[in-house]
């Protein structure tokens, strides 16, 4: 879902060019037109953001290009590139058309995520199949390596070292911490983890999801989501500075992950009050 709302604004200044790019296809076409159709660009509006959007699309292609940079560096410049290129597309519109631009992204977010929706059942009954035909991949990898007899033991050892020493880190990093809280703060993250695991059992045990969860819940669950990501995206479409837009996204998440408890919470207690 994450992946399904990067960068809309992007999406929305490219879609705005009169052109079809070759990867773009039928579909991108049609966004093209749209957008065009309900901003009403001037000639002279088009010319200037397709100018932009190539510029765009050059610098990130010569980004992509570099190997010298590691993924961070190449996240963040992805991510500064991106924001200048919409501020640029932002000064070509005027701000009757900035509106109309934001309130359309907002729309068709709404509508990808009620398709991305629908997908994730799909896709939850294709997990395992997924998974199998991963290992079959790896295993496939693996023979077309030619290993000897003696480099799989070796492999193998180092997988069971290393599964032990990731153990072991953990149960030490767990340590150290608890050497940090009070005994009451150990305490209380005990219940918290208790509370937690008790909640997400309730809710997702299962392959069906969300089936233990009674309609109401559901609902609720649903306009919290919709609520989170229509205010998600009002903040990456805004002009803040990129850290106070980052801090305001992660004060969305957090509220939306406690009320998301909550409305579970609620529904657990609901659910166990009910007589037998």
């Amino acid at each position: 879902m994450k992946r399904l709302f990067l960068s809309l604004a992007i999406i929305a200044s490219i879609s705005l060019t009169a052109s079809v790019s070759a990867q773009g296809g039928k579909r991108d076409g049609k966004r093209s037109a749209d957008f065009q159709k309900e901003l009403n660009l001037t000639a002279e509006q088009k010319e200037k953001v397709e100018s932009t959007n190539k510029d765009f699309k050059s610098k990130m292609a010569e980004l992509r290009a570099k190997s010298d940079l590691s993924k961070e560096d190449r996240q963040a410049k992805a991510k500064e590139l991106r924001t200048q290129h919409q501020t640029a597309v932002n000064n070509i519109l005027t701000p009757d058309q900035q509106t109309k631009m934001k309130e359309l992204m907002a729309q068709r977010g709404t509508r990808d995520m009620k398709k991305g929706g629908k997908e994730l059942g799909m896709r939850g009954k294709k997990d395992g199949r997924s998974q199998d035909l991963r290992a079959d991949r790896r295993g496939d990898r693996m023979k077309d390596l030619n290993l000897t007899d003696d480099q799989k033991q070796k492999i193998k050892a180092l997988n069971e070292d290393f599964k032990t020493k990731s153990r072991d880190l953990a149960k030490q990093h767990r340590e150290e911490l608890n050497k940090v809280y009070t005994p009451e703060q150990q305490n209380k993250l005990k219940e918290f983890r208790k509370d937690f695991n008790k909640d997400r059992r309730f809710a997702f045990d299962g392959r069906r999801g969300m089936a233990k969860l009674d309609e109401a819940s559901k609902t609720k669950l649903k306009s919290l989501r919709e609520n989170f990501e229509k205010e998600k995206k009002a903040v990456e479409l805004s002009r803040i500075a990129p850290d106070a837009q980052k801090q305001k996204i992660a004060d969305l998440r957090q509220n939306f992950r406690k009320e998301k408890q909550e409305i579970i919470k609620e529904a657990r207690k609901t659910q166990n009050s009910k007589p037998v």
